[in-house]
């Protein structure tokens, strides 16, 4: 099924993005990410006729722009054969890997986008979770990575999982970073904060074990336990489960269950009242294919505690205070040090301004077309 939007038909060379997934309210990091990527590719969009293929009629509104709107299967076995038994619809094709690890004819030439691969480097928990990764990243992945032509990494972190895992040639790979979300946008709407809060510092992110949730929260009973302070720990994104029970046993059974506060999913402008009323932001996950939520701290200057691994460390530079994820008391020292020296925030925040410059959603389009112009012109 096609929907005939705005579209350029003038040029000959055609490109294809899968919107995958595509969410227009409350949307994922990851869904996030993938929507502000078609927004850059159709804003960009003139040198190449472009394609959106989604499950759902794109919102013009929210994707603006010259492009074709193609409906495909929801399901990601349909998604599959539709395009194992693509015709050249499209030059090229560009795709999020792993979420969608799709085997294209040979004719149609493919950037496969890899965000993250997380899955590699952290244990999936359950037979049918343990199963759906063995056959996405051990049977499906290999063939779709050695099909592409060129492959797009969110960071160099990311860079060195692809080849590590898949065997990519490091020359076949090129490095975009994300934006961020600019959540002054809400700035007019944002609600005041609860006083009885202050002072608190920031997690935002979904509450699962590959966040770190668990050592944030490890982290601030050690904190309350060694010194006298009436500081709060925020938690802002979607909780519950057997993880989130456990989580709140800890505190229980430290007396801390009113100092530690989860909010569930929160609208954009109490986010940004959320940001701007912070300590800092604690975020030392894991792995994480870039981390969204850093750049969004430092441009609205708010301090970071972030990971010394993974693309964490890439993305905040010299403009937080880097900690071992899997060492609780150094996150803990992190934040007490937040709380007791007002140099350091100062100097955190001014570093933090500096690096978020870095980072746009405008210089994203303008690496994708570069990309785009090397296949026009045959340099790919």
């Amino acid at each position: 099924m096609e929907i005939s939007g705005t579209h350029n038909m003038s040029s000959p060379f055609k490109v294809g993005f899968i919107v995958e997934p595509y969410e227009e309210s409350e949307a994922s990091g990851m869904g996030y990410s993938v929507l502000e990527t078609a927004k850059a590719l159709a804003l960009h969009a003139g040198p190449y006729a472009l394609t959106l293929y989604s499950s759902r009629p794109l919102n013009p509104q929210l994707v603006p722009g010259f492009y074709h709107n193609v409906i495909v299967p929801k399901s990601l076995a349909g998604k599959f054969f539709r395009f194992l038994l693509m015709k050249k619809e499209v030059d090229v094709l560009f795709f999020v890997v792993p979420l969608l690890p799709l085997w294209i004819p040979k004719k149609i030439r493919t950037v496969a986008i890899c965000k993250e691969l997380t899955d590699h480097k952290l244990k999936s928990h359950g037979i049918r979770a343990r199963s759906i990764v063995f056959i996405r990243d051990k049977l499906l992945m290999p063939v779709c990575m050695a099909r592409a032509v060129r492959v797009l990494a969110s960071s160099e972190a990311t860079v060195r999982d692809v080849v590590q895992f898949y065997g990519v040639h490091k020359e076949c790979i090129e490095v975009i970073s994300e934006g961020y979300q600019d959540w002054t946008r809400f700035a007019a709407k944002a609600p005041p904060l609860d006083e009885n809060v202050r002072p608190y510092f920031l997690f935002t992110g979904k509450v699962k074990s590959r966040k770190n949730v668990h050592g944030i929260i490890a982290a601030f009973i050690s904190l309350k336990e060694r010194i006298h302070s009436n500081c709060k720990l925020l938690i802002a994104g979607s909780y519950g489960g057997e993880y989130y029970a456990s989580l709140a046993s800890e505190l229980k059974k430290h007396h801390l269950e009113q100092d530690v506060h989860f909010l569930g999913y929160v609208s954009a402008p109490m986010m940004y009242t959320l940001y701007v009323n912070a300590l800092a932001l604690v975020f030392p996950s894991f792995n994480e294919g870039f981390g969204m939520p850093l750049v969004e701290a430092m441009s609205l200057k708010l301090p970071i505690i972030s990971s010394n691994i993974s693309s964490l460390a890439e993305v905040t530079g010299d403009a937080g205070l880097l900690v071992d994820p899997y060492d609780t008391e150094a996150i803990s020292e992190a934040m007490e040090r937040i709380l007791g020296d007002q140099n350091l925030k100062r100097d955190l925040v001014e570093k933090g301004l500096k690096r978020a410059k870095l980072f746009s959603w405008e210089k994203v389009g303008e690496k994708y077309s570069a990309v785009i112009h090397k296949f026009q012109t045959h340099v790919l």
